[in-house]
């Protein structure tokens, strides 16, 4: 299954209550046009167990961190605010009719943690298909400025932002804190509605396997009667 394309970059504000110790996301907001996206995973080592001159038993390494690259047609104020916690405020300029929208960026800054998602085109036997990645916690870091003058040729540039990817301060039953969920949709429109339900919009439940497989054999018998 081959990647094709890129869309949606999506991020959420992301809160852990202490109490309930369950992770709650709120207001899902795009940034941007999806340019590239890269996840690099660092995984603890491999421990083992030696007897009678072997490897008796392995305990796998797991998920510790990853570092997250995000490339978009733009770095919107909207997004920068979003991305780094930097504070918005309006100024009145000499010479300008108009409010002026300001960034502003201090030594106290300290970027928020969000949630991220963004969807992934796929094709597979001439199939088109969208994986959809929801990161359960990120925070970013501020991006480097860099530009080049016009030349004689028009040589686009797109901005970039690194972040470390961590795990879920909320633990299922066995103790596990999830880093990722993904899922794979036939519509683009759909894997768009599974991130933004991840990041706030609505609620997303677990189906029980038990009473799924009791109604499948229901409508099976009542197939069968009405054939």
């Amino acid at each position: 299954m081959a990647v094709i394309g890129l869309s949606m970059p999506i991020c959420s504000d992301y809160s852990f209550d202490t109490e309930s110790k369950k992770v709650t996301y709120s207001n899902p907001v795009t940034v941007g046009k999806a340019v590239e996206f890269s996840a690099s995973i660092t995984n603890s080592e491999n421990q083992y167990l030696y007897a009678d001159n072997g490897i008796a038993e392995t305990a796998k390494g797991s998920f510790q961190s990853g570092e997250l690259t995000l490339g978009t047609d733009r770095l919107s104020q909207e997004a920068s605010q979003k991305f780094l916690g930097v504070r918005v405020r309006k100024i009145n300029v000499p010479g300008i009719s108009e409010p002026v929208t300001e960034l502003v960026s201090t030594d106290g800054d300290t970027p928020p943690t969000l949630g991220h998602g963004i969807i992934e085109m796929l094709q597979e036997d001439d199939e088109i298909k969208y994986r959809a990645i929801w990161l359960t916690k990120v925070s970013f870091n501020i991006p480097e400025e860099a530009a080049t003058t016009k030349g004689e040729t028009v040589e686009f540039q797109t901005p970039s932002i690194t972040g470390t990817i961590m795990r879920s301060d909320e633990a299922d039953e066995n103790g596990r804190h999830p880093w990722k969920y993904e899922a794979t949709f036939t519509k683009e429109s759909d894997a768009l509605k599974y991130l933004e339900a991840h990041g706030g919009s609505g609620e997303i439940t677990e189906v029980d396997e038990e009473v799924l497989s009791v109604q499948s054999a229901k409508a099976k018998d009542v197939k069968k009667e009405t054939a």
